[in-house]
């Protein structure tokens, strides 16, 4: 007569069923191996064993030879990428432009099936289940796209906050450290109280971000908001920092810069994103690594 399950084992598999389906172990994700799962619940190695076969027999678990055991279900196969970019990166010369252009053109040459939407044809367009979507600065999409808990990655931003990051990965560069080095640059121009920052909107992050990196290394410069990232709004920022006569300017991205470097060539300027603006300028900038 087999001995009964001890209470400890019951739990262990409550437990595994409990993980199993909290919608977060989508099929095909590597499950436990039986020395991981007797060593993560602290039973014997003949128990976890026991515990994976009979999840596999309830359907929970797939064993693949010489591979490992996976959370079982249908797997949809990937068929491509999906752009999905706020409309602004049709402008020419813009970071959005340059960032959807280099990204089409290597997927394509690694082969990959690429198709781009646009934020304009948003939220009415579908995004097919069998496409990876990579997203540009259109946060309705990325909320979706995690509350459908579906994989995606999100462009030069963090990924949302909170439970969603378990499913929507970010590629993007480190703003805080980026305004420290435009500071240490800037330091060789002069003093904090000689130095100036062109921001961008108050209300993005990322401008935050530089800001703060740039004062953690200056804390005396002088702050202007721009009212956006773009040339043609920033020409007040701008000017409010030109008449300042600052030894040197950090503009938080190649736009700003340019706005600023209109009215002021004297000052040492450094911008951010290395834009394909920042070439014809001859512009100093903290080069996003394409």
């Amino acid at each position: 007569m087999a001995r009964p399950r001890s209470a400890h084992t019951l739990l262990v598999k409550e437990k595994l069923i409990a993980r199993l389906s909290d919608g977060f172990h989508p099929p095909g994700r590597r499950f436990f191996s039986n020395r991981g799962l007797a060593r993560q619940f602290g039973v014997s190695y003949q128990t976890a064993h026991r515990l994976i076969q009979e999840l596999e027999a309830e359907g929970w678990l797939h064993r693949r030879a010489a591979s490992g055991t996976y959370v079982a279900g249908p797997i949809v196969a990937l068929t491509g990428v999906e752009l999905i970019f706020n409309e602004r990166a049709r402008r020419a010369d813009s970071f959005g432009a340059r960032l959807h252009h280099e990204l089409d053109r290597t997927l394509r040459e690694a082969g990959v099936v690429v198709r781009t939407t646009w934020s304009t044809d948003l939220p009415s367009a579908l995004i097919p289940a069998d496409v990876l979507p990579l997203i540009w600065e259109c946060p309705d999409t990325v909320a979706t796209v995690a509350a459908q808990r579906r994989f995606g990655v999100v462009l030069n931003d963090s990924p949302p906050p909170g439970l969603a990051a378990s499913f929507v990965d970010s590629v993007a560069t480190d703003d805080f450290s980026g305004g420290v080095a435009a500071a240490e640059l800037l330091r060789k121009a002069g003093p904090s109280r000689e130095l100036a920052i062109l921001a961008g909107p108050k209300s993005d992050r990322r401008s935050q971000q530089r800001v703060a990196g740039f004062l953690s290394h200056a804390a005396e410069a002088h702050v202007v908001w721009a009212d956006s990232w773009f040339l043609e709004d920033a020409s007040p920022a701008a000017e409010r920092v030109a008449r300042g006569e600052y030894a040197g300017v950090f503009c938080a991205n190649d736009r700003l810069a340019e706005a600023f470097l209109r009215l002021d060539s004297r000052a040492a300027v450094v911008g951010f994103d290395d834009a394909p603006v920042a070439e014809r300028l001859n512009l100093t900038t903290i080069a996003v690594p394409w």
